[in-house]
């Protein structure tokens, strides 16, 4: 008798556990939408006026915990205006132009930048510097910059939250989607607390997936921009070959290796070139396509392309 009821148990168990399968299937299903870089179909359960005003509260919180440590926050014109000119030309060349794009400039040695959905992105001051920093120039703060901005068109935060969200409603653990209080704890799912110059910021959580997709859509949106894309592989050759690890906050403590992404970018480069060819009318000064370089170089891909 013993064992029947046990087996009995373990019996709708698995019938609960298959019945929540379907439900998050059938879920996700309904909530499918056309990713709007890559065209694969996705699952995303935010408006973009959605991830715009979580994009303002997350920087308005960053903001307000820097200034309590004592941080200086928007203090330098001519950085700002360098980055919000960046910010233009590649947002210009985006899928997504018509989004209030903001970059906030911190001024702390963290070596760091990070973009919250729906246009908003901070950098810190010690990302950049041209002798000695991540960032030596203005071609390779660029290629940072596309980088967020193609992580804010991917839409890759709240695609994650919304898959997190799913599996949750389907299994019983979150009744609704509208509570705060719940959207908040799926928000630590999305976002990562880093704690820094004695306070706790904010700060996107990606798949390896995530980043490879943003540094591949980056480049390209960089060189449809108009900048030199070599700086993009050329930042993460210089990280690998230093073993540089300086900061916890590092903009690279989370992600793929360097040394793999400055390969995936390298392979990809010619065809990135093609790009900035066709934007600016020339190859930039010292380039020459590789003698093995396809002849329908043109007809590549990139929105699409797998390693």
């Amino acid at each position: 008798m013993a064992e029947h009821a046990i087996n009995g148990i373990i019996v709708r168990k698995i019938r609960l556990t298959l019945c929540a399968f379907a439900l998050t299937m059938l879920f996700l299903a309904s909530c499918a939408t056309i990713d709007p870089v890559t065209e694969r179909r996705t699952v995303n359960l935010y408006t973009m006026q959605d991830e715009v005003d979580l994009g303002r509260e997350v920087t308005a919180a960053n903001i307000e915990e820097m200034k309590k440590a004592g941080v200086r926050v928007n203090n330098d014109p001519d950085r700002i205006a360098q980055l919000n000119e960046i910010t233009e030309r590649i947002s210009a060349v985006s899928d997504m132009p018509g989004l209030p794009y903001e970059v906030t400039l911190f001024h702390t040695n963290i070596v760091n930048a990070a973009a919250a959905p729906g246009g908003a992105m901070m950098v810190f001051e010690g990302l950049y510097d041209p002798d000695s920093g991540m960032v030596r120039d203005e071609e390779e703060l660029a290629a940072v910059m596309a980088h967020e901005i193609a992580h804010i068109n991917a839409r890759h935060v709240t695609e994650r939250l919304s898959r997190i969200m799913g599996i949750q409603i389907a299994t019983g653990i979150v009744a609704g989607v509208a509570d705060r209080r719940r959207d908040d704890t799926r928000l630590g799912d999305a976002m990562r607390t880093v704690a820094v110059v004695g306070t706790v910021l904010w700060i996107p959580s990606y798949t390896r997936q995530n980043e490879y997709e943003a540094d591949r859509i980056g480049l390209f949106y960089m060189a449809k921009a108009g900048y030199d894309p070599r700086a993009a592989p050329r930042i993460w050759q210089r990280i690998y070959e230093e073993g540089d690890d300086r900061d916890t906050a590092h903009i690279f403590s989370t992600h793929p290796s360097s040394r793999q992404r400055y390969e995936a970018l390298n392979e990809l480069l010619p065809y990135a070139m093609e790009e900035y060819a066709r934007a600016t009318g020339s190859y930039p000064d010292g380039y020459t396509p590789p003698p093995s370089f396809p002849e329908k170089a043109g007809d590549f891909d990139w929105r699409r392309h797998r390693p």
